[in-house]
């Protein structure tokens, strides 16, 4: 199905869901407090921790334990289909449009494909930065060239920019085990991706990406933030992209 925008809720009536939904809206009730005023140690994109860090923390790893076991059930035979789709809806998502320059990832075995979509961004003379895990747990960034079959040391060339090189591109397109409607995005906990969003001019864009039913909608049940987690301005899953309220 072609990509489109949907400022619909998500749906909740997945298997993913029925099992998280009831843990996030009992445990978390009181965790996570939105609209917090300038001043009081709200984290940007407006989201303030009320709960014990402890209890928080805790929350998450319930929640990636059960998300990446619900990846590893994925059907192997369906991550062709969401590669595609994943290209599909980012090429089409208008924050991406028009960008000469995005931080892009390569995805692992259970994320939504992201193969197809750095091949179409590169065909279409996009410079894509890739991260490189640094000793301490922060991102360095190499460049790919601008079209697959580029000759080395055309444009930028591969090889390391060095960790603010991330301050210069138009889109940050992020991984993430799941996200909410209200922007807070549950990432695999090492943190190296909050790290170097901080280096992110306020002007760029963040877009996560998830399967469809890693989208979660904030009012019922709202993903557990810390005051060092960055929030995400837009989602995009393999059917369609939306704007979040970060």
């Amino acid at each position: 199905m072609p990509a489109t925008r949907d400022d619909a809720r998500p749906t909740t009536d997945t298997a993913l869901h029925d099992t998280l939904a009831v843990d996030l809206a009992v445990d978390l009730a009181g965790t996570v407090v939105e609209g917090a005023a300038p001043g009081d140690g709200t984290p940007a994109g407006g989201l303030r921790v009320a709960h014990d860090p402890l209890e928080v923390t805790a929350r998450k790893v319930g929640l990636r334990r059960a998300l990446r076991a619900h990846r590893r059930a994925r059907d192997a035979a369906e991550a062709a289909e969401v590669d595609a789709g994943v290209a599909r809806t980012l090429l089409a998502c208008p924050l991406v449009a028009g960008a000469r320059r995005v931080a892009l990832y390569s995805s692992l075995t259970g994320e939504p494909g992201t193969r197809s979509a750095l091949a179409e961004l590169r065909r279409g003379g996009v410079e894509v930065l890739l991260p490189v895990l640094l000793p301490d747990g922060d991102l360095d960034w190499e460049a790919r060239p601008v079209r697959a079959g580029t000759a080395p040391g055309a444009g930028h060339g591969p090889g390391p920019l060095g960790p603010h090189a991330i301050a210069t591109v138009d889109v940050v397109v992020v991984p993430a085990l799941a996200v909410d409607t209200a922007g807070r995005r549950l990432g695999q906990g090492g943190g190296s991706y909050d790290r170097a969003l901080r280096r992110v001019p306020p002007r760029v864009p963040v877009v996560a990406l998830v399967h469809d039913d890693e989208l979660f909608d904030a009012a019922v049940s709202p993903l557990p933030v810390l005051p060092h987690d960055r929030p995400v301005h837009a989602v995009v899953t393999p059917t369609r992209w939306m704007p979040l309220t970060a």
